[in-house]
């Protein structure tokens, strides 16, 4: 999972796996971390840290039967071993939420055109690209809006980009400045403060910078 979030307020994102009957499902999930090295400020939004957690099943997961699990938490890629730095081990993870569950379907229908899903309230968000179809990739990112992007109801804000090809190639990019259109039809300028995370499909393992 990707770890991401600070002052409290932290996300994990559920690294799928298009041809894995286990893995093939995003969630985003609300959580919150426990370890004695782990403090209420902590910040998970200055690079990609990632967890290993204990074995469970998503299904339990998403369907709240399951509130907690056991995880190594690092600094990079838990799978990439050369580079990977280990922080907290045996931290709890309280799934405080999920935010959203969707089963991957390798052959649905790819995305018209750029979109995140906008995760936090008020200017300083994150973003997170919504899977589609294979290979797809998986992207976590930083951003300061110009104006916060309301949420209603239970499903998570989108941002599209029109006029954006929904590919890794058009992904977002630190420092960029652009203009989203919300899903009724707002403009919103934000600017792209950071890459936390960036994985490509469809099996979703570690992507050199």
């Amino acid at each position: 999972m990707v770890l991401f979030g600070s002052d409290g307020l932290l996300y994990a994102s559920h690294v799928p796996m298009f041809d894995s009957a286990v893995h093939n499902m995003q969630v985003l999930m609300v959580v919150s971390v426990k370890h004695p090295g782990v403090t209420a400020s902590q910040d998970f939004s200055d690079g990609m840290y990632t967890m290993m957690p204990e074995s469970f099943d998503l299904n339990d997961l998403v369907a709240g039967r399951l509130k907690q699990f056991r995880a190594t938490i690092f600094r990079g890629n838990v799978e990439d071993t050369e580079q990977r730095q280990e922080l907290f081990r045996g931290a709890t993870v309280q799934v405080e939420g999920v935010l959203y569950a969707q089963q991957l379907d390798a052959d649905a229908q790819a995305l018209p055109e750029l979109s995140y899903f906008v995760l936090s309230t008020g200017c300083g968000v994150f973003l997170v690209h919504p899977l589609s179809r294979a290979p797809d990739f998986d992207q976590v990112v930083k951003v300061s809006l110009e104006r916060p992007v309301p949420r209603t109801g239970e499903k998570l804000p989108v941002l599209r980009l029109t006029g954006r090809k929904n590919e890794a190639g058009a992904r977002l990019k630190a420092g960029e400045r652009l203009t989203a259109t919300r899903e009724d039809g707002e403009a919103v300028t934000f600017k792209v403060e950071r890459q936390l995370s960036f994985l490509l499909g469809p099996d979703f393992a570690p992507t050199p910078p």
